[in-house]
């Protein structure tokens, strides 16, 4: 069957984050996978998503049953089973598409595809603190059945802390880091971190990068896609998601949205500043403005007394 052509901008992402050898061996047989999936899972495949580096999600149709779906292949099997079966999980308690085919062997799967799927980017309104707190009761419904082995959230944590110290050392921003003490705040927000990690009481299966890009709308709630997977604090959950935007509702506003929450606790503040710098960047204006007025509204008595 005819595959639609690989998008560029995926082309790019795929080969900067496993180098141009790797990256190009991996594109080069996507075609013929794609083709493979498509004639033994009796696909109609429409085209192809141009975001994403980690994966190749084609949208298409069920010939049978017309159904509209997500063919999603991994560059990591591993990754692509535990998000397949993650996924799966979720799905039972309402909060993430269904996964329709699975092949273990490579971490491929079909899920189906929300509607209208447009991506839920937060602006200024409560609602969406509101339909954020609706999704964590999904994630986290009593019945749901057990998950995979996942990492310890601390895993996470140092990924993104060590993303974020490259980006503090880039020369390009370093007029901005200085502003905020950014090298100073970045080894406070190790400090908070280990502390928050070390006096974690109950671990929960997080998706542990619910971040707006990962939140899709689906007609009567929000849905998530392309968890990473951990075990840890669920504050941690929502901080990513406080932490991370760029509309008009300030960080110190979300939290009071999110403020009472069942599941969540005072220490959601402290894993808010530990994410908000990790995810200082100051090439995004909107988002970085917006981390930048929290951080520096916490003096360092604030900053002791979380810890």
């Amino acid at each position: 069957m005819n595959v639609p052509a690989i998008p560029e901008r995926l082309k790019t992402a795929v080969i900067f984050l496993r180098g141009e050898e790797d990256g190009r061996a991996w594109l080069d047989t996507l075609p013929a996978r794609l083709s493979h999936y498509a004639e033994h899972w009796e696909l109609d495949i429409a085209g192809i998503a141009d975001n994403g580096a980690m994966s190749c999600c084609a949208y298409c149709t069920q010939i049978e049953t017309g159904r509209a779906a997500v063919l999603k292949i991994p560059v990591d099997t591993a990754a692509g089973n535990t998000e397949s079966r993650l996924i799966d999980r979720w799905a039972a308690g309402g909060a993430a598409p269904s996964v329709l085919r699975h092949d273990a062997e490579t971490g491929v799967f079909l899920m189906t595809r929300i509607i209208p799927g447009t991506v839920a980017w937060p602006g200024g309104d409560p609602a969406e603190s509101a339909s954020f707190a609706a999704l964590l009761d999904h994630l986290n419904h009593p019945s749901l059945p057990e998950p995979p082995n996942l990492r310890d959230l601390a895993e996470v944590i140092e990924m993104r802390i060590g993303w974020t110290r490259e980006r503090f050392n880039d020369p390009r921003y370093t007029e901005a880091i200085e502003r905020i003490d950014g090298h100073r705040q970045l080894a406070d927000a190790q400090a908070v971190a280990d502390t928050l990690l070390t006096t974690t009481v109950e671990h929960r299966v997080l998706h542990a990068d619910l971040q707006a890009k990962n939140i899709l709308r689906g007609p009567e709630r929000w849905y998530t896609i392309d968890p990473l997977g951990a075990i840890g604090d669920i504050n941690a959950e929502a901080a990513l998601w406080v932490a991370i935007q760029d509309g008009p509702r300030s960080i110190a506003e979300r939290l009071d949205d999110l403020a009472g929450h069942p599941l969540l606790t005072d220490r959601l503040r402290a894993w808010t500043y530990v994410l908000a710098v990790a995810e200082y960047r100051p090439y995004l204006p909107a988002s970085g403005e917006r981390i930048e007025r929290f951080i520096t509204d916490l003096d360092r008595g604030i900053r002791e007394a979380i810890r």
